[in-house]
């Protein structure tokens, strides 16, 4: 009798999970990796499904969605900031939609680690909760490349300011893995080693040497063998702006940084190849295959 009041209690008991919501409103978290660098910009996807029969008005207040991350030996990590969240939208029924969210700026899961990140949808007009399960990543330093790990340059002042020294700021290249796949990252600081940015170039082979330049106008030219006769060419500004994209494949030569008398770096050797994931993309775009 005893071990039957304890099944049924179990059975009674609130679960939190996505599926099988009584309302019909069924949410769940999404990331494409599980690898990530101190301050790498997190993209949190929160898939909302509306099976409801009716519709569901969410965004209306700072109060929809409300989101925790949780550090190791169950430590809360603390907030740094308000999450820009409001906007209201209407999900009827049958529908799904995604919002995507960056919780990095606002939570404090720099140090290396492992953290579960967490998501409870409030709605309001059935004054009901949905709790999200929660999705796990992992913050792990980077690896810096011999050579490429402190890339110094100054930056001049803004117009208007006379008589003062460059700002310094350091481009770093680094190494780090997701589950089976090496990733070039890039990274930005500053003189006191703040953060700027940071974000994957291109994925990395076991052998890959990257080469790296800084131009005139502090601008950094990033080569990088990504495939057996492909490289990834990124350029990069002093603001850690992605400005240019492009793939070259090995030929006869092969691929290289090359300096020429005015000072332009180019790629030399090899033979470029047209992709739509160009930056900027090309104007007659890539060319069919045969």
């Amino acid at each position: 009798m005893r071990k039957f009041a304890i099944l049924l209690a179990l059975l009674s008991a609130p679960m939190h999970c996505t599926q099988a919501q009584p309302n019909g409103v069924t949410a769940e978290l999404q990331l494409g990796q599980e690898q990530y660098l101190p301050d790498e910009d997190v993209q949190l996807k929160v898939r909302i499904a509306n099976r409801s029969g009716q519709p569901v008005v969410l965004g209306t207040d700072n109060q929809w969605i409300t989101f925790n991350v949780v550090g190791e030996h169950e430590y809360l990590v603390p907030k740094q900031g308000e999450m820009p969240i409001q906007g209201p939208f209407t999900l009827l029924s049958g529908q799904v939609v995604t919002r995507v969210f960056n919780p990095t700026p606002y939570f404090g899961f720099r140090q290396p680690g492992r953290y579960s990140l967490g998501a409870t949808i409030r709605i309001a007009q059935w004054k009901q909760e949905i709790a999200c399960k929660p999705v796990a990543i992992t913050v792990s330093e980077g690896v810096p490349l011999p050579h490429l790990g402190d890339l110094s340059f100054g930056v001049p002042p803004p117009p208007g300011v006379t008589n003062a020294p460059p700002e310094v700021r350091r481009y770093s290249l680094l190494k780090a893995s997701d589950l089976d796949e090496l990733r070039l990252y890039f990274r930005l600081t500053d003189k006191s080693g703040r953060t700027l940015r940071v974000f994957p170039l291109a994925r990395m082979l076991s052998f890959s040497d990257p080469e790296a330049q800084i131009d005139r106008a502090n601008n950094l030219h990033v080569l990088l063998q990504t495939g057996a006769q492909t490289f990834t060419y990124s350029i990069l500004d002093p603001n850690g702006n992605l400005l240019a994209r492009q793939f070259h494949q090995y030929t006869r030569t092969r691929p290289s940084l090359h300096v020429n008398d005015d000072g332009q770096i180019l790629v030399e050797g090899g033979r470029r190849l047209l992709t739509w994931e160009d930056i900027p993309a090309p104007a007659a775009g890539p060319a069919k295959s045969q």
